[in-house]
């Protein structure tokens, strides 16, 4: 189990006005189906307390990138851009196999 949180353990970032990536904090990410969002979603919660830091529902029509093997970015909405970047490959690789299924 502690080896899956390892895998899954990222950095959420978002670009501000000045076009620089803010940290957002560091958490797990999960992706997982909300009824709120009628979808399935990427779910961060902070490491610390376990403080959603994102929902977001994945999209078929949003650009998804992967980068560098433990980055994973998008835009949601006009001029929101995020990014979550993966302690491990393996925890990267799972989250995009989620996404690439959408």
């Amino acid at each position: 189990m502690a080896e899956k949180m390892a895998r899954r353990r990222v950095k959420l970032y978002a670009l501000n006005q000045d076009r620089q990536w803010d940290d957002r904090g560091t958490g797990h990410v999960t992706s997982a189906y909300v009824d709120r969002l009628k979808g399935m979603s990427l779910l961060v919660r902070a490491e610390t307390d376990g403080t959603p830091l994102l929902e977001s529902k994945i999209h078929a029509d949003t650009a998804y990138q992967k980068q560098q093997g433990t980055l994973i970015v998008w835009s949601e909405g006009e001029n929101f851009d995020l990014a979550l970047s993966f302690q491990e490959k393996a925890g990267c690789d799972e989250i995009w196999e989620k996404i690439c299924q959408v």
